[in-house]
């Protein structure tokens, strides 16, 4: 006769068990966490948001803000690194996926950009928020915008391998395509997105096209 009796798990099996739960739902309460910054940071703003409203929006005790994070400063660094990350990301993925031209990839490029800057949730919390709150906070976006310039590098070099320049030049140029990037995105959004996304890209896809156009034409003195 067979015994059909359901047995538990060996202790240690059960202790695996409730710490793979445990961590999967401090991993869950920590994205909605992000989720409501993004909401609330994205709309309200940063200042104007505290650590209750925060866990209102996520439905959350403050018991578990603190769970994962130590003030409402360091909410806001994971979630702009979050978003830098997942920025790109697609980006790289998107000039790989492009065809082989230099219009192509540099289009690619900035239309991910500027899809990602449509949300204004997204474009508020990395362009306005993340700006002037502490020294901390602006060490942490000057590394970002010093990835995405680096970013920009590996794009440019991607479209025109042939015109790369000396490196002290590249990372000059790079930077100032960041912040030509960013003061359009700036301005789009301020505008109240009065352009359409394939506008902003197209302007600023005139900005890349000079500048790699330029190095294509003029020889590579190594200076």
């Amino acid at each position: 006769m067979s015994d059909d009796r359901i047995t538990a798990p060996p202790p240690n099996r059960r202790r695996t068990y409730r710490g793979e739960c445990l961590v999967a739902r401090r991993a869950e309460r920590r994205s909605k966490l992000l989720d409501a910054a993004l909401e609330c940071f994205g709309t309200a703003g940063y200042h104007a948001t505290s650590v209750r409203g925060i866990c209102q929006a996520a439905g959350l005790t403050e018991r578990y803000f603190y769970e994962s994070f130590e003030h409402s400063e360091a909410l806001l660094e994971a979630l702009y690194l979050k978003l830098s990350d997942d920025l790109e990301t697609r980006i790289l993925s998107a000039v790989e996926g492009a065809s082989p031209d230099p219009v192509a990839m540099s289009h690619a490029a900035l239309d991910v950009y500027y899809r990602h800057c449509e949300d204004e949730r997204v474009a508020r919390v990395t362009h306005f928020e993340i700006l002037g709150v502490s020294p901390a906070i602006d060490h942490c976006y000057r590394t970002c915008t010093g990835r995405f310039a680096q970013l920009i590098a590996r794009v440019m070099h991607a479209i025109a391998p042939a015109a790369q320049r000396p490196p002290q030049q590249m990372e000059l140029v790079s930077a100032g395509m960041v912040g030509a990037v960013v003061q359009i995105t700036m301005h789009w959004v301020l505008s109240g997105y009065r352009a359409s996304r394939s506008e902003v890209v197209e302007s600023a896809q005139l900005l890349f096209s000079a500048v790699v156009g330029h190095w294509q034409r003029s020889p590579n003195t190594g200076t």
